[in-house]
């Protein structure tokens, strides 16, 4: 059995090929310099290009980035089949007589079709849009210089987009774990596969590996799952997914890791008398920004535990010359749209520095793509509490209404923060079938301040989720 992408994987993974090209000799002073060539990287430089800047990227892996190559693309294509399979399971008895058998070795390679043209399509499109196109880490000298692969350059504007990594652990046998990438590129499906974490990622990885077959085991460290989404929709899912048939185990740290014959012994809980086999262990218990290699001192760049500094303008706080766009950045989220949008807002700033826009991230909605899934958008109802904002929450039990009930449906339920005067949202929250969706239209309500009276007055196709939306936001 193979399993590919150990916590610390090779910078240029096979699977992923960059074409030799006859390059130009290359000055050795841009207007613009990115390090990392991901959504965020590619965003900015593209963008630098259009408007007529010198820029160059370089990456220390393939280009492409963590979301098309070892994240949320082909997640989400491993969940196919998870989604039919779980489908399957809840309309046994209502017309469905078997669960359908998934191939993970023909499901993999049909992944691989999304995500090995990447690194080869994108390097030759930013090359097209004029931007030089380099390999390799780079790595600070001087404020405003780089060194890459024994050359140094220098810029106007360096942009850190590095991206995020798996956080390291530091328990004894910890090498014998895979990460993210290992996961999702796994040649073989293990029969029994252990996640250490209780984040999105070991979430989302029980999903894709329980309803493709496997047996999972979910260690988390603490007393919750999922911290960053609504504590009760959190602990419903929980209730789902031990239900399904998931052993979800809390206060369970792992102490150590050792080799039991050709499988993995995991040893956990606080004084490490607990233990489980496994066929593959996960580390899934979190991220950290990847700067490690940066030599971010030589350059004055300020860092926190989440990453680099930055200014709402996304520029750094301590070296006016630095900017720092997504995940890599110490700003409220970790997601390609919002890596997106700190793009838009740091090249609005390099090409007009008057312009002083900055970071809104009003709205912004994100999902945790689990069976059943689970969306949040704005504010909780902690967080409104804490913020002193009047509110009135409305939840809905989802299972009992039709677009849930039709699919046998057994866990569901959302939560609306309303404004004391029920005119606008605040916050949603929901857990159920299509709530990935359903969220995006929850998003638009509330970045554009769009009133409860104007949602009430739209006519929405029946019979769909969307239809509901009308009846989550009122009692």
């Amino acid at each position: 059995m193979r399993y590919h992408g150990r916590i610390n994987p090779p910078l240029a993974p096979t699977r992923h090929h960059i074409p030799v090209l006859e390059i130009p000799a290359m000055p050795d002073h841009y207007d613009a310099l990115i390090l990392g060539a991901g959504p965020a990287g590619g965003g900015v430089a593209s963008r630098l290009a259009k408007a007529g800047l010198n820029v160059a990227m370089t990456d220390s892996g393939p280009y492409g980035g963590t979301c098309p190559l070892t994240g949320c693309n082909p997640k989400k294509v491993l969940l196919g089949p998870a989604d039919l399979s779980q489908m399957a399971a809840h309309m046994k008895g209502k017309g469905i007589i078997c669960k359908p058998s998934v191939n993970w070795q023909e499901l993999m390679a049909f992944k691989r079709t999304f995500t090995e043209p990447i690194p080869e399509r994108a390097f030759k499109a930013y090359s097209q849009e004029g931007v030089t196109t380099l390999t390799g880490g780079g790595r600070f000298t001087g404020p405003d210089s780089v060194e890459i692969d024994g050359r140094e350059l220098t810029a106007d504007n360096i942009f850190i987009c590095t991206g995020v990594r798996a956080r390291p652990l530091s328990f004894p046998g910890a090498e014998h774990l895979i990460d993210n990438a290992g996961f999702l590129d796994m040649d073989e499906l293990p029969e029994h596969i252990v996640l250490v974490g209780g984040g999105y990622i070991a979430m989302e990885f029980a999903a894709i590996a329980h309803y493709c077959g496997a047996r999972v085991t979910v260690l988390q460290r603490s007393d919750a799952i999922l911290r960053g989404f609504d504590n009760e929709l959190s602990g419903l899912l929980m209730q789902a997914m031990r239900d399904a048939g998931i052993t979800l185990l809390l206060n369970a740290p792992v102490q150590f890791v050792d080799k039991n014959g050709g499988r993995l012994r995991v040893c956990y809980g606080e004084e490490g008398n607990e233990s489980v086999i496994a066929d593959a262990v996960v580390n899934c218990a979190g991220r950290v920004p990847n700067i490690e290699t940066l030599n971010l001192e030589a350059a004055g760049v300020e860092t926190g535990p989440k990453g680099v500094q930055v200014k709402p303008t996304m520029q750094s706080v301590s070296n006016p010359k630095v900017w720092a766009v997504g995940d890599v950045a110490d700003t409220p989220y970790e997601l390609t749209p919002t890596a997106v949008l700190e793009a838009e807002v740091a090249v609005a700033n390099v090409l007009d520095p008057a312009a002083n826009r900055e970071a809104d991230y009003t709205g912004i909605p994100t999902s945790c793509f689990t069976l059943p899934p689970l969306a949040a958008c704005g504010l909780t109802v902690a967080q409104a509490a804490k913020q002193g904002i009047p509110h009135t929450v409305i939840t809905q039990d989802l299972p009992s209404k039709f677009p849930w009930k039709r699919l046998g449906e057994q866990y569901g339920r959302s939560k609306v923060i309303l404004d004391a005067n029920r005119e606008y949202i605040l916050g949603a929250h929901i857990l159920g079938h299509n709530a990935e969706e359903m969220i995006n239209l929850f998003a638009m309500a509330i970045r554009n301040r769009i009133s409860l009276d104007t949602l009430h007055s739209t006519y929405w196709a029946y019979p769909t989720c969307g239809y509901y939306i009308q009846y989550l936001v009122k009692e």
